[in-house]
């Protein structure tokens, strides 16, 4: 069974915020909103996969 690494999740994050402020300079609310919701999709699994991880001491 294939993984998702926090890795792979990272580099996804950075391409969804450029397609959101693309979306918004030419004021495309469709694309607006579907990057808009992938972009908040993988922060919230960023996070998840983040608060899965045992403390650092």
């Amino acid at each position: 069974m294939n993984t998702v690494t926090k890795d792979a999740v990272d580099e996804a994050i950075a391409p969804a915020f450029k397609e959101v402020r693309t979306a918004m300079d030419t004021h495309s609310e469709k694309s607006l909103r579907m990057y808009t919701e992938a972009r908040t999709a993988l922060l919230e699994l960023r996070k998840a996969m983040t608060s899965e991880e045992p403390p650092r001491n």
